[in-house]
């Protein structure tokens, strides 16, 4: 049986870890969130960025602001949408010490997929997966009830020594 496809381990998937364009992204999501996204666009999550708390208003906000995913990200939202998918990411990144990794887009003119990596899980956050799940399902726990998970497996995984990741 052949080993499943690991992203980590593809030179060229690697190697578009430092593309200017993802990397421009990250800056430009970093730069927009203490400005336009707590206070322009999600001012709700003022005070509180990059917690659970902020985590379960931004699943809020999104349900009453876009009734499903494809809304969301149509053209005239999508700017707002790539907001809503770094706080969910960042927030996540945070907590359990990830850091950010983007699969290269496919088709090649569509941005990079952006990912959450974490040191002791073998599978990707996607902060876009748990908008859609959002959506769906719409029970308001759709995108905080993983971020409890991950903070409890991180310390699981924290506590047990950081031992290293099983693939």
């Amino acid at each position: 049986m052949e080993p499943l496809y690991d992203p980590r381990k593809d030179p060229k998937v690697l190697e578009y870890q430092n593309d200017e364009k993802f990397q421009s992204w990250l800056r430009m999501q970093d730069a927009a969130m203490d400005i336009e996204f707590s206070i322009f666009d999600v001012p709700e999550v003022n005070g509180h960025m990059y917690t659970r708390e902020g985590l379960v208003i931004a699943e809020q906000v999104l349900l009453e602001r876009f009734p499903d995913y494809r809304t969301a990200f149509a053209e005239e939202n999508h700017k707002l949408a790539m907001r809503f998918v770094y706080f969910i990411g960042e927030t996540f990144r945070r907590a359990v010490e990830g850091k950010w990794f983007a699969l290269p887009p496919d088709p090649p003119k569509r941005g990079p997929l952006p990912l959450v990596e974490a040191e002791f899980r073998s599978v990707f956050y996607n902060p876009m997966h748990s908008m859609s799940f959002a959506f769906q399902r719409r029970t308001g726990k759709e995108i905080v009830t993983p971020y409890d998970n991950a903070v409890k497996k991180y310390k699981r995984w924290v506590d047990a020594g950081r031992p290293p990741r099983k693939d």
